[in-house]
Formats: structure tokens, sequence, C-alpha cells
């Protein structure tokens, strides 16, 4: 007689924890610009202080002013540099938010973000649809943004848990590729005034009024130039706009933010 088999007990079978992905990187602006303040300044203030430390030692009455006035700009240097940096990394995020709770969403609407970067306005978007769609257009320029990529901007969209409802194209504000009327809400942010030439930004704007919708809600943040945007879109027979006041928090060149309806006309 065959004695049975002892039974083999398995442990139950765990979950594979879920993959953390961190959190989201919406970039650094004007990484260029931002290091030259920051760096610039801080050799500025060293080069002053040797030139002043020189001019007490040897008694050149010329030198401990001429070092003042380069720690002093150092410093202010150094400041702007920090202004920037923190608006980069903080001071958007909190724009973004004043810019989309100005919409009363429904959660079905079309979005299109014009220059989205890694995704801060698309994303922050999307995370007001149910049923809508966010669509996000770049050129994807390493000068206006650092590390910018699609790739970077669909990390964030996995991170924010908003990857299914957004989508990525490769597109330049000036010839949009959708049809007139699509949109039902256009944003964008710190993108218009990187295009040269008051004749192209002009085209650009052209191209946002035609693809929303009548009726339709536009917002756009800027450095420069916003008082030339409403102009184009006041010729456009646009009449119910906003323009924000200056806010110094995010960049050293103050920051305004357009609001405006697109009528139900032809405009």
């Amino acid at each position: 007689m065959t004695a049975a088999p002892a039974p083999v007990h398995t442990a139950p079978t765990q979950p594979e924890p879920p993959i953390k992905l961190g959190k989201p990187d919406y970039g650094l602006d004007a990484p260029g610009m931002q290091k030259g303040f920051l760096y610039g300044g801080l050799a500025a203030v060293v080069i002053g202080r040797m030139v002043y430390d020189y001019g007490v030692m040897h008694s050149a009455n010329w030198a401990p002013q001429a070092g003042s006035i380069a720690m002093s700009v150092g410093v202010s240097f150094f400041v702007v540099g920090c202004i920037s940096y923190l608006g980069s990394k903080f001071g958007k995020l909190l724009l973004r938010d004043g810019m989309l709770n100005s919409i009363a969403w429904r959660g079905d609407e079309q979005v299109l973000d014009v220059g989205c970067g890694h995704g801060l306005l698309l994303i922050g978007a999307a995370k007001r649809l149910k049923q809508g769609r966010a669509i996000g257009v770049d050129v994807w320029s390493q000068v206006d943004q650092a590390n910018n990529s699609a790739e970077a901007t669909k990390r964030n969209a996995c991170i924010e848990g908003v990857a299914e409802r957004i989508e990525i194209q490769d597109a330049d504000a000036r010839k949009l590729p959708f049809a007139d009327n699509s949109f039902d809400v256009v944003v964008s942010s710190f993108v218009i005034h990187n295009i040269s030439g008051s004749s192209d930004r002009e085209t650009a704007i052209r191209e946002i009024a035609r693809v929303l919708k009548p009726g339709g809600r536009l917002a756009i943040a800027d450095i420069r130039h916003a008082k030339a945007y409403r102009n184009v879109l006041r010729d456009l027979g646009w009449e119910d706009m906003h323009l924000s006041g200056p806010n110094f928090f995010i960049f050293v060149t103050p920051t305004r933010v357009l609001y405006a309806f697109k009528p139900n006309g032809n405009g």
C-alpha cells in the first residue's frame, strides 16, 4: 500500500508593489538666463570682494568703491536668479491654479494647451475633465525650458494619473493642425513671447482664436506683449476680455494673464 504524498504548502501570492514614479517635474524655465544671473551674481560678489580688499591693503582709493559696486550688482543679480528659480518651481503652480480656477468647467471640454512644455496647464486641465480631452502642442525648445520633451510630459501625466485624458502633438503655434472651432478652452503660458517678430506673434494669436469655439474660453499667461495680444483679438471683434495686473512673483519681468471669451459671431 503506497503512502499518500505529504501535502505541499505554498505561501499565498503577494501582490506586486505599485511602481513609484516619483513627483512630477514641470521644468526649469529659461535655464540659461537663470544660471547666468545666479553664477554671474556669485562671480561679481567674489570679484568685488577681492577688489575691495586689494584697495584696503594697498591704499588704492578707487578700489573699495569699485568693489562695493561690483558686490552690490552681484547680490542684485543673485536675487533675481533666486526669484526666477522659485517662480519657475513654485510660482507658476499658483499661476496655473488661478488660471484654471477661473474657468467654469463642465468636465466634457476639448482643451488645447499651446506650448505645453512639461504639461503644467495641460495636466492641470485634464484633472478637471471627466469625459473631455486635453491636447498639448509644442516645438520642444530646450532654450525656453530645460529637458523639454514629449516624453517628459507623458511621464508627468502618468504620475498625475491623467495619461488617458491627454494627447501630445508636435506643432507650431503659428500653424495649428486643427480645424476651425475645435476647442472649448485654449490655454497657454510663457510661450508666445518666445516667437520672434510681432507679425508672427499676431499669427499665433489669430490661430488660437481660429481653433477656439464661439463662446469658448481663452487664458494666456505671458511676460511680454499681453496688451498686443488683446489688441489682436479686439481687431477680430472680441470684446469680453480682461487683462490681469502685473505679477512679479514668477519672473522678474511682470507676468500678465489675458482672459477672454470668443464671441458667438465670426470672431
